[in-house]
């Protein structure tokens, strides 16, 4: 199955910022981390729990540092809300859901 994307517009400025900082984390976002997503979003990451429930989470490490992308499965898409570090992403998330 294709899945389509979607970001809620300050997620999109979240990955522009970690990518502008940092060009190998945008470019692992790009090449690897998103693509991964989207090829099984129920696989890639993990369900939440309690205020974001609906949310699913996908976890990685880059350079020493827990980043965090948050998203939502829909019918036959996925809608990113957060990207950024463990804490920072989830705090953004529960404003953007």
């Amino acid at each position: 199955m294709s899945w389509g994307s979607s970001f809620h517009p300050q997620a999109a400025q979240d990955l522009y910022k970690l990518a502008k900082k940092n060009k190998p984390l945008g470019k692992a976002l790009l090449e690897i981390h998103i693509p991964r997503i989207l090829r099984a979003p129920y696989h890639a990451g993990r369900r939440k729990h309690g205020s974001l429930a609906h949310v699913w989470g996908y976890g990685f490490a880059f350079q020493g540092a827990a980043y965090r992308i948050l998203y939502t499965i829909h019918a036959d898409s996925v809608r990113f809300l957060a990207f950024g570090v463990h804490d920072v992403a989830y705090r953004r998330a529960e404003g953007r859901a």
